[in-house]
Parts: structure tokens; C-alpha cells; sequence
């Protein structure tokens, strides 16, 4: 598209960065209260966003509001060499769909995120009590 039609389609588009359609595990909490512990799988994934589809239960839960901080725990596909490992972010609520529309899904902005063994991820869990952990850099 040329001229103005090329500008105005420049303004509506609002994503960042290449999207990927990739299905990953997935866990979700606040990082305050870390209590309603959300689970899903991704649908699709950026650079600096994410965006979850819930499953089970956690599409029926009480849902974040769109600016609400949240921990995500993405688990990434096993390596051999490394052994299983998951990414946890620190995100913030962009865009909330509810169940009447579909499955229940969060789209996330990520602000802080970094690697770490599943095994690491599920002491932390176990010796806290705390479904996920504070992402700190």
C-alpha cells in the first residue's frame, strides 16, 4: 500500500515485535498475593509479549484487569543437553477476553524475564510455598 492508506495502516498496527504460534505450559500468578495460581497454554509469543489461553478451572476463575502485574512460568521444551527448563516473567495485563467470548485468555507485555531449570522452579515452590518465583535482575 502507498500514501496515506500505508500510513493509516502503520497506526493500527500496535505489536512490537514478530509474533510466533507456539503452545507452551504454562502457570500464572500475581506476584503480590501469589495465591490463584492460573494455568494455560500459550497461543503466541513475541519478544516482549504473550498471550495465554486457560485451561481447566483457571477459564472459569476471577480474571486480572487489564494493568495488573503478573508472574508467568512458561515451561520450554526439553533439551538433552539441558535438561527441562521454563522462563519466568515478570508482565503486565494488556488485554483480558472472558469465557462468554471463547476460552478465557490474557495478553501480556513482558518487562522482565530469565531462564531456569523446571527442577529449581519446583524446589522453590515446594520449600516457600509459593507457587512462582519473584523474577529479580
Amino acid at each position: 500500500m502507498t500514501g496515506r492508506y500505508a500510513l493509516h495502516w502503520h497506526f493500527m498496527e500496535k505489536r512490537r515485535n514478530t509474533r510466533l504460534d507456539i503452545s507452551l505450559p504454562c502457570r500464572i500468578c500475581s506476584p503480590g498475593s501469589g495465591s490463584q495460581l492460573l494455568s494455560g497454554v500459550t497461543e503466541n509469543m513475541s519478544r516482549g509479549d504473550v498471550l495465554v489461553v486457560l485451561e481447566g478451572e483457571s477459564a472459569s476463575a476471577e480474571l486480572p484487569c487489564v494493568g495488573d502485574p503478573l508472574l508467568i512460568e512458561i515451561d520450554l521444551p526439553s533439551n538433552h543437553a539441558f535438561g527441562q527448563k521454563c522462563m519466568q516473567c515478570q508482565a503486565t495485563v494488556v488485554r483480558v477476553s472472558n469465557a462468554a467470548e471463547g476460552p478465557a485468555s490474557l495478553a501480556m507485555r513482558i518487562h522482565k524475564m530469565r531462564f531456569q531449570s523446571r527442577a529449581e522452579a519446583d524446589s522453590f515452590a515446594r520449600e516457600t510455598g509459593m507457587p512462582l518465583r519473584q523474577v529479580v535482575m
